[in-house]
């Protein structure tokens, strides 16, 4: 039977693993923070099949800002051009198979990318202006990372210091569990210089060709 202590130590992590989770909440009418998008495709391999529901999302959910916003959508941009447009991928929910990838993600786009491509300007929406999401710097280069921790506590730390870095420019978590995670890392230099970054801020970084091992160091 479990103490009184034990199930209280259970709730709270589970609500710590939610937090974690789960995006800050935005303005409901901000055209640039598409909820929801539905991601699904089926390819060889699961981690190409996840690249291309990605891809699939981020076309739907621009197609879903131009006509929140009034905009044209008879010429679309390059799936490359959309992911230079996207300050943040945020995964609700997926599920995936050896072939299969589905899931729901929220779709954060940068307003001046976007204001640049369609010659068009986006302030955020909603009274109080602005975006309810902190857009980071446009990334250069992604790598695949993961991580074991002993603790959450541990887990806060190496996850404050990734997003304290310089180098890197957006943290998509793909998966958490009580002793590990992955994610996907977008970073605003090349991966050999942003390892050695952030090495210098007190973490560990093993590369083992495009994905990372990350752990924390002494420091930081």
């Amino acid at each position: 039977m479990f103490s009184a202590a034990r199930i209280t130590t259970h709730l709270l992590a589970a609500a710590i693993l939610t937090l974690l989770f789960c995006p800050p909440l935005a303005a409901q009418d901000n055209p640039l923070v598409q909820r929801g998008v539905p991601a699904e495709a089926t390819a060889e391999n699961a981690v190409l099949a996840r690249d291309r529901a990605h891809a699939s999302a981020r076309r739907i959910a621009y197609l879903r800002l131009m006509e929140a916003s009034g905009g044209t959508t008879s010429s679309t941009p390059s799936d490359s051009q959309l992911e230079s447009m996207v300050a943040a991928l945020i995964v609700e929910e997926e599920r995936t198979t050896p072939t299969r990838y589905s899931g729901r993600l929220t779709v954060q786009f940068n307003p001046g990318r976007v204001a640049s491509a369609t010659g068009r300007s986006f302030s955020g929406g909603g009274s109080g202006g602005g975006l309810a999401l902190n857009i980071p710097m446009a990334a250069e280069a992604y790598v695949e990372a993961s991580s074991q921790h002993g603790s959450l506590s541990e887990w806060l730390e190496l996850r404050r210091r990734l997003r304290a870095s310089g180098s890197v420019a957006g943290m998509e978590i793909i998966s958490l569990s009580m002793d590990s995670a992955r994610y996907r890392l977008g970073l605003r230099q090349p991966a050999a210089e942003a390892a050695a970054a952030l090495t210098g801020s007190g973490l560990f970084i093993t590369s083992n060709g495009a994905a990372w091992q990350v752990s924390l160091g002494a420091g930081g």
